[in-house]
């Protein structure tokens, strides 16, 4: 394959052609600024539209968005019909860029502490039909992996697990852990996980993402036992635990727009320093991901973007990326095999028409 200059694809249409899964996407980190504000109207939030609007401010120092799930979880999704409607958005909003193929995070503790009258039963399969409507009008493919709140009990934790054994659906395919990961160490929910393994769920983790030690990555791995890991980003702090990633084949979902490092670093400085412009290079299996697109002012087209020109990864190692994703996706081998015989096709023939173009021009 011929070696491109940085400069000759900064055309964001090429990032958005391309084929792409997205298997690290919170749902409440998707939701749109007009529907979050529209929602406010008809509840109990206290929230201006000015205040809502700031979520969205993606500036050189960007906050946190946890407290707006906290917001959204107590005074605004209190409807099956809400959840329903920013998972049909979401996937909309994700097919525009060429993904075919998405797995959302679902945090439903906080949402049904806060709205008793809506069942875990109800709340699923409000979020689950929109992804079979999203699947018919937007040709876009969904599973949901329910997340754990790593702020909350142990207990709340496996009663999730329970719910989600109750009320079995095939599209519920795993779970994972999220939200506030300093001082809430992952090795809390160690029953939930094995009860999880133990139904046949896939399992994935929030590690290493705030900066946080790398033992919060050593135990996912080796007490919860994932298949798959989020963020972790200090595991560059640890070289055997590299090599345990490598050898295992663990795919790990990264986030170019994670906020922590943007927090933290230098805008002059930020990209040469992050993590994930190493974490390819050391071997590790990484697929870049939205985490919260909405919230972070990101498209999946301008995420592979960040890839290519902020972190300065090569045409080959994003399609490699682009295969990894496919690897680490939990789905059935013919379809992981056959999107990626189809991937790798469409990935070339861009690749081509845009390099076409750039000679004419």
């Amino acid at each position: 394959m011929i070696n491109f200059d940085k400069n000759n694809f900064l055309d964001e249409n090429f990032f958005k052609e391309i084929p792409k899964i997205d298997i690290h996407c919170h749902l409440y980190g998707a939701i749109r600024e007009e529907t979050f504000k529209e929602f406010s109207l008809n509840s109990n939030c206290t929230l201006s539209d000015k205040e809502i609007s700031e979520f969205y401010i993606r500036g050189e120092k960007p906050k946190g968005v946890l407290s707006a799930f906290r917001i959204l979880e107590e005074f605004i999704l209190n409807d099956a019909n809400r959840l329903y409607r920013i998972t049909q958005e979401c996937l909309e909003d994700l097919s525009k860029d060429n993904v075919h193929y998405v797995e959302l995070f679902w945090n439903s503790t906080g949402t049904l502490y806060h709205n008793l009258s809506m069942t875990f039963e109800s709340a699923q399969s409000a979020i689950i039909n929109a992804m079979i409507d999203a699947e018919n009008k937007f040709n876009i493919k969904s599973n949901l992996i329910h997340a754990i709140d790593r702020q909350a009990s142990p207990e709340s934790a496996t009663d999730l697990i329970d719910n989600i054994l109750k009320f079995r659906n095939h599209r519920a395919v795993g779970i994972g852990i999220d939200y506030l990961e300093t001082g809430f160490p992952p090795e809390s929910f160690w029953l939930a996980y094995k009860k999880a393994k133990k139904a046949g769920l896939k399992t994935t983790a929030h590690a290493g993402e705030f900066g946080c030690h790398w033992r919060n990555i050593e135990s996912c791995l080796n007490l919860l036992k994932v298949d798959r890991l989020d963020h972790c980003y200090t595991i560059l702090d640890n070289e055997s635990l590299i090599k345990q990633c490598i050898e295992r084949d663990i795919t790990i979902t990264i986030v170019p727009s994670n906020s922590y490092y943007m927090r933290t670093l230098d805008k002059s400085e930020w990209s040469q320093k992050h993590p994930i412009r190493k974490m390819f290079k050391k071997g590790l299996k990484v697929h870049p991901n939205t985490d919260d697109p909405t919230f972070h002012n990101v498209t999946p087209a301008i995420v592979w973007k960040m890839m290519f020109c902020d972190f300065g990864y090569s045409i080959d190692e994003l399609k490699q990326c682009m295969l990894n994703g496919l690897d680490g996706a939990w789905l059935n081998d013919q379809v992981r095999q056959e999107l990626k015989e189809e991937f790798s096709l469409n990935f070339e023939s861009t690749l081509k028409k845009f390099l076409i173009k750039k000679i004419l021009n």
